[in-house]
């Protein structure tokens, strides 16, 4: 009995009906329905009218007039909150006469035919009702309308919370004892929708009251549905494009732009000061972990190393670098937290909105100016790193004197050089990326490799110096991967007490690094040589037993000891010589230039991450989040996502809510989340575990790079393509001659078919046409055929920008000439008759004597006029005596004496199509030229480069241009070139020394004729000193002489 009673959570003593008590509750419910209407008193008063006598049995009267009473079923206390109440039909005495009477309605109240043209919401409330009130009226039931019992106005799915909702449908479980109505005897009056929460109206239709349902629960304790929906939205990466998707697509009415952005806005805030709290809480862990090492500066301020980056709000793809939004990361070496965050924005879309409509500043709302910064977007990175040093100190009392970053911007010269955020006194060091560095040399390498124009060296030949690139490309990641373990080796080399030491190391095996790897051992460190240590395990074996087995000894012969391996290929000698040698060297050494950085053997890769799970928020760069505070707030998320291991939600609930948790299904979303990323975490430390104990794991192959043999449009093999066969080759050149010669019994058809089809462009590629002749015929002797050949058989058929502007001008400029009254004849391919392999193509036919070719410049298109436009866009169309004419030694004239020669016509109309202005000129036939610079030009290409290729190509073997046959005549040049170089060379060889010859001689003859003159130099002064001892001499006798007279 219990169990009938209770179903759904509602039984007889829930909804207060004892059984005691309904009998006199129906009859309350009869007297009041069986009274008749409202009493006016006169003076404007309305009382309800007398209660007249109940009868025995229960009744329920229709809603509407007064009625006879029609018996009922009792009512049931136990039915189900779905179940309607169930009405009995109505007496015939209850029914006008002439109606077909009224319907059973779910809700249990029957209602009038509905009324034409008539509100819907009309009589739901009354003058005594409210329609927020929840106070029974005292004045009349009146009759409702069809249209307003209807649910139907109700559409598409809701976000309900099941528990509230239930809880407030048994909350209003009787509404008045008179009347002994429920929620049942509601009907749904209007719904307010407030984002993905809802309030729904319904009225009772026996005591009008007014009961109104909240599908979520506001309370303080518990985030709202729609603040929720934006922060999972924002957490996961999404926007309200995609919050509007989802909930289109579950036919749930979304939230609005505005709704979502004043949500958001809000969240911005509390993702702010939540990221904010989460930063200096990590800051204060490395604060202790520095005090305890004992890294503190002079005057006591502790300092730590951080990993610093930056990244932008959109991709620039190596070329464009004008993002209008940046941010940068400072992240704590030893904990991995973030310390600092910081975002630069270029542009704010409420002020640029309010500029375009030209709104007073008055007037424009007032909001948070989301722009801060108007550099380049290149010097966002530098001035966020810089702000976020400046404020070390006062947010987590703490000097980032060393910082680990790339080397990709203007970072260091910043801080260490120009703006240096705590003075000279205390300098900022920085210490490059290792996986920067590695890079670079990587890619350093493989530029080598790809260099296919190194001149190959007396001795080597072409073979050779391909061989030698692909030995460079195949060893790049085996010489990079040295320098890594060598890098790791010198830091943690604890017998090495000095740093500049262990850098000095670092760097002699840096460079030693590459003789390694291409086989010259010689200075090769033992700790990673193992040809170093095979043959010093060789030498002391041989010492241990020499030792043992002293002379005169006889032993058993033991096992013999291990061979040695084979000797390695010493590959550096060969790469000197072709000189590549230098350019690796070159690389290397720019490498250990950074080996004071390398010993760290530290990467920024926290700091990659941080970036990772940026873009993630940001839903990878695509769409535009700058100009708001959204940008900003999705990189606080990212922040505190990586400071609280991904429990963003958490958080942001908690600060919602003063503390409450957000839920057991979140918590164990987020647990079920950690407890991967724990399982991922320890599967990774497990295996690097495993590679130091020696444990053989299974290996990882990583895929190829580039398309693998599924893709592409055939194998390609690395075989050289086989050697001609003569016989065969002279049997197939005959029989494609032949053709060719038989196609002339078709040349009134292809002469009829229309340009660009396909079997038009087939008969184009096996013959020369007229706009390939100015190219074969001025070209030099020894240049190569290949990259002609190539294009002509396997290009791309002519799809430069150039070709395309051409094309779609072209119809406009033979409109034109009709316009200026020429008759333009469309045609095909022409075939000349004495050499079938020569074709041309006119732009169109004029008469029977003229052709016609348009040209439509792309770059002087639309230049004003044809004088400026000759200058130096025009260059074909030089002023010859006064008049603008095409050049004949221009490509044009060319193609132009090859169609009248082909069609066997006397003219062509030459015209030049711009945008501003024309250019038409008549040009004649010029047989002579023909015959002079042209016909034995093309028939000798022909048959000696392009054909042998249609005949037997050689390219589709393995797509290698270099495959393709050059032409005898070519060949033939190249060689009298190279010849005449070396002759030259050698003449230049002869005349310089020569030169030094008869320098040295005149060397000599100076140094002779210095060495003469310095003698005659010392025999006069040697004359003049005799002179002067004579003169001297002669001066002391005379005195002598002058005495003696005196004395005598």
């Amino acid at each position: 009995m219990a169990k009938s009673r209770k179903r759904n959570g509602y039984n007889s003593r829930s909804l207060g009906i004892r059984g005691r008590k309904i009998r006199s509750l129906n009859q309350r419910r009869a007297q009041i329905h069986q009274a008749p209407g409202p009493v006016d008193q006169g003076d404007g008063q309305v009382t309800p009218p007398p209660l007249a006598p109940a009868p025995r049995s229960p009744t329920m009267p229709e809603v509407g007039p007064a009625s006879p009473a029609t018996p009922r079923a009792p009512p049931r206390a136990t039915a189900p909150v779905s179940t309607p109440r169930a009405r009995p039909p109505p007496t015939p005495a209850s029914t006008p006469s002439g109606s077909a009477g009224p319907q059973e309605r779910p809700c249990g109240v029957v209602a009038s035919t509905p009324v034409a043209n008539k509100d819907p919401y009309e009589n739901v409330f009354d003058g005594n009702s409210s329609p927020v009130s929840w106070e029974p009226s005292v004045g009349p039931v009146r009759r409702l309308d069809e249209a307003m019992l209807s649910t139907e106005a109700i559409e598409g799915r809701r976000c309900i919370l099941y528990t509230q909702f239930i809880e407030q449908i048994k909350a209003d479980r009787l509404h008045s004892p008179l009347t002994n109505c429920s929620f049942y005897d509601s009907v749904f009056v209007e719904e307010r929708i407030m984002g993905f929460r809802s309030e729904i109206k319904y009225k009772c239709t026996m005591c009008q009251k007014i009961t109104v349902l909240h599908t979520d629960k506001v309370s303080s304790r518990e985030m709202d549905v729609n603040m929720a929906i934006v922060a999972g939205t924002v957490n996961g990466g999404g926007t309200f494009a995609l919050l509007e998707s989802i909930a289109s697509s579950i036919n749930m009415m979304p939230m609005t732009i505005k709704t979502y952005r004043r949500k958001e806005n809000k969240l911005a805030d509390i993702m702010a000061r939540e990221a904010m709290d989460a930063m200096i809480l990590a800051g204060q862990k490395e604060l202790e972990l520095a005090v305890d090492e004992g890294d503190k500066c002079a005057d006591g301020v502790p300092y730590i190393t951080v990993v610093v980056d930056g990244q932008w709000s959109k991709r620039s793809f190596g070329n464009k670098y004008d993002a209008t939004s940046g941010s940068a990361t400072i992240i704590g070496y030893r904990t991995g937290k973030v310390l600092f965050t910081g975002v630069k924005n270029k542009r704010c879309s409420v002020c640029e909105y309010a500029q375009r409509k030209n709104i007073p500043e008055e007037e424009v709302r007032d909001h948070a100016c989301a722009k801060n910064y108007s550099g380049p977007s290149t010097g966002m990175e530098a001035e966020l790193i810089q702000e976020g040093f400046k404020r070390s100190v006062l947010m987590h009392n703490l000097r980032f004197m060393k910082y680990i970053g790339d080397g990709d911007s203007s970072v260091e010269k910043m801080l260490c050089k120009d703006k240096q955020p705590y003075g000279a006194t205390f300098p900022v060091q920085k210490i490059e990326c290792k996986n920067h560095l590695l890079r670079n040399l990587k890619k350093s390498l493989l530029q080598i490799s790809q260099n296919t124009h190194l001149p190959c060296p007396v001795g080597l030949n072409k073979q050779d110096m391909v061989f030698l690139r692909k030995l460079v490309k195949e060893n790049t990641l085996r010489l990079a991967t040295g320098v890594s373990c060598a890098s790791e080796y010198r830091g943690r080399t604890e017998d090495v007490p000095m740093h500049h030491m262990r850098v000095a190391n670092l760097r002699a095996d840096i460079l030693n690094a590459p003789l390694h790897t291409f086989g010259d051992h010689d200075k090769c460190a033992e700790y990673f040589c193992k040809t170093r240590q095979g043959a010093s395990a060789a030498t002391a074996a041989a010492v241990d037993t020499a030792a043992t087995a002293g002379p005169g000894s006889a032993s058993a012969p033991g096992p013999s000891p291990a061979a040695p391996p084979p000797p390695e290929v010493n590959y550096v000698p060969r790469l000197s010589t072709a000189g590549i040698w230098s350019l690796i060297m070159t690389a290397v050494h720019r490498l250990a230039d950074k080996a004071s950085s390398l010993v760290y053997n530290v990467s920024n890769n926290p700091c990659e991450v941080a970036n990772s799970v940026i873009a993630q928020k940001v839903a990878n760069k695509r769409p535009y989040l700058g100009g708001s505070s959204s940008y900003e707030m999705r990189v606080n998320a990212a922040a505190l996502s990586l400071n609280t291991s991904g429990e963003v939600l958490r958080m942001v609930h908690k600060s919602a809510t003063g503390g409450a948790s957000p839920g057991k299904i979140t918590v164990k979303c987020m647990e079920r989340r950690k407890a991967k990323r724990d399982e991922k975490r320890r599967r990774s430390t497990q295996r690097k575990l495993d590679m130091q104990n020696g444990v053989t794991l299974p290996v990882r192959r990583a895929p190829a790079p580039g398309p693998d043999q599924h893709y592409g449009l055939q194998e390609e093999s690395n075989q050289p393509p086989p050697a001609d066969d003569p016989v065969a080759m002279q049997e197939e050149l005959a029989k494609f001659k032949q053709s060719l010669q038989d196609s002339l019994e078709r040349a009134e058809e292809l002469k009829e078919m229309a340009q660009g089809t396909d079997e038009w462009l087939r008969e184009r590629r096996l013959r020369l046409t007229a706009a390939d002749f100015g190219e074969i015929c001025k070209r030099k002797p020894h240049t190569s055929c290949r990259v002609f050949v190539h294009n002509k058989l396997y290009g791309n058929g002519g799809k430069s920008k150039e070709m395309q502007h051409g094309r779609m001008y072209e119809p406009e400029a033979k409109k034109y000439l009709v316009s200026e009254g020429y008759d333009v004849e469309e045609c095909g391919l022409f075939i000349d008759q004495e050499m079938p392999f020569l074709g041309a193509s006119p732009d169109g036919l004029i008469g029977l004597e003229m052709v016609l070719e348009i040209k439509c410049p792309y770059s002087a298109f639309d230049i004003l006029t044809k004088e400026e436009a000759i200058v130096d866009k025009v260059t074909y169309l030089k002023r010859v005596n006064g008049e603008i004419k095409l050049a004949k030694d221009h490509s044009y004239y060319y193609q132009i004496q090859g169609q009248l020669h082909v069609t066997q016509r006397q003219k062509c109309l030459f015209l030049v199509y711009a945008m501003h202005w024309t250019h038409i000129e008549e040009i004649e036939r010029d047989d002579e030229f023909w015959n002079r610079s042209m016909r034995d030009h093309l028939k000798r290409f022909y048959e000696e480069a392009l054909l042998p290729e249609i005949v037997m190509p050689l390219y589709p073997h393995r797509r290698s241009r270099n495959d393709i046959r050059e032409a005898p005549s070519i060949l033939q040049a190249q060689d009298e070139r190279r010849n005449q170089q070396e002759r030259a060379e050698k003449e230049k060889r002869e005349r310089l020394e020569k030169r030094e010859e008869a320098k040295r001689t005149r060397e000599v003859q100076k140094q002779a004729r210095k060495a003469a003159a310095e003698r005659r130099r010392e025999e006069a002064e040697k004359k003049k000193e005799q002179r002067q001892t004579k003169r001297k001499d002669a001066e002391g006798g005379e005195e002598i002489a002058q005495k003696m007279r005196k004395s005598d």
